[in-house]
């Protein structure tokens, strides 16, 4: 059966400015559980997810530059794809329309968790390798395959095809009709 919706958190390590500026932690994750302690009062609040993905600490850089975990509490990126990734191309596999959808503030981690970088691929380039290793095993005379993708970015209200960032942003428009919501005139690539 389809899943509807999946919510998954992600911390990432520090960045550069947040060393240089002494940032306290103020996260740790527990399974499922995101909790947020103030770093005043220590006060705690606590939001369960579908998932809460630990990536602040606990791994090391192999020589290719892929991250692996060295404690209990690090997600890799193959750890983000097993959980998310595999039953998304598991609902695409049965011919289901899917969606990954990324929140957050700019420099959050969303692009790093969505495509990733150097040998740390993310969600999109591991579920097309795995779409397209199964196509190929299975594809014959008698049966075809047929992908369509569009990437989308909405920044401050303002939407942008990824996959042709020269459209100007008042050329797209989210619509919406019998078949559903759809972003009029963006790039589909099949």
């Amino acid at each position: 059966m389809a899943e509807a919706l999946k919510v998954a958190v992600r911390v990432r390590p520090f960045n550069q400015r947040e060393k240089d500026r002494d940032a306290k932690l103020v996260i740790d994750m527990q399974g499922p559980t995101t909790i947020i302690s103030h770093p005043d009062t220590g006060e705690e609040k606590k939001f369960t997810f579908d998932y809460s993905y630990w990536s602040h600490d606990e791994f090391d850089t192999e020589e290719n530059g892929y991250m692996v975990p060295s404690g209990p509490k690090y997600a890799d990126q193959q750890k983000v794809f097993n959980d998310l990734g595999v039953g998304l191309l598991e609902n695409a596999w049965k011919g289901f329309n899917c969606c990954v959808f990324a929140y957050g503030q700019t420099g959050s981690g969303k692009s790093y968790s969505i495509v990733g970088y150097g040998e740390n691929k993310g969600i999109i380039p591991l579920t097309c390798a795995d779409l397209f290793r199964r196509v190929a095993e299975t594809q014959n005379e008698t049966t075809a395959y047929q992908v369509q993708v569009t990437m989308l970015e909405i920044y401050n209200e303002k939407l942008r095809d990824l996959l042709n960032p020269k459209t100007a942003a008042d050329q797209l428009k989210i619509r919406n009709n019998a078949s559903g919501m759809y972003v009029e005139n963006i790039r589909e690539v099949a």
